[in-house]
C-alpha cells in the first residue's frame, strides 16, 4: 500500500508540474528563439562598413539597403537607420510574436553592444542579447 501511494503521489506531482510549467516553458522558448534570431542576424553586420556607399548592408528599412537593424518588420527603437553594431543599448520590436510583445507580457528583445577589443585597428564589438517579459 505504501509503494502504491508513493507512486500515485509522484505521478500526480509530475502531472501538475507539466501542466503548470507548459505555458512558462512556451514563453521561454519564444524568448530564446528571438535571441537566437537576432544573434544570427547580427553576424551579417560584423564585417560591414556603415560609411561605405558601394557595399550595401543587409538592412532593408525604408526600402533601402543599409547597415541598420531596421528590416521593415524588425525595428531598432533606440535610433532610426543607425549602424546595428554601434555601441549602446538597442531595444527591438517585431522580433517576437505580437501576442507576446503586447500586454500582458510586454516582451522585448534588447541587445547591448560594447567595443572591447581592436583587431588591425578596427574595433571588434561585443554583443549581449537579453529578452525580458512580465509574467501575468
Amino acid at each position: 500500500m505504501l509503494i502504491t501511494s508513493i507512486m500515485v503521489t509522484s505521478v500526480f506531482s509530475v502531472t501538475l508540474t507539466v501542466k503548470t510549467g507548459g505555458s512558462k516553458g512556451e514563453r521561454k522558448l519564444k524568448a530564446a528563439a528571438g535571441a537566437r534570431q537576432i544573434a544570427a542576424q547580427l553576424k551579417n553586420y560584423v564585417t560591414g562598413d556603415p560609411l561605405s556607399t558601394t557595399i550595401l548592408g543587409p538592412g532593408t528599412g525604408a526600402g533601402v539597403a543599409s547597415w541598420s537593424m531596421d528590416t521593415g518588420t524588425i525595428n531598432d527603437t533606440s535610433c532610426i537607420n543607425c549602424y546595428a553594431l554601434s555601441a549602446g543599448s538597442h531595444p527591438l520590436t517585431g522580433v517576437l510574436p505580437k501576442s507576446f510583445e503586447d500586454a500582458p507580457y510586454n516582451a522585448q528583445v534588447i541587445y547591448f553592444v560594447s567595443e572591447t577589443d581592436t583587431v588591425n585597428g578596427r574595433p571588434v564589438p561585443s554583443v549581449s542579447i537579453t529578452t525580458t517579459w512580465t509574467d501575468p
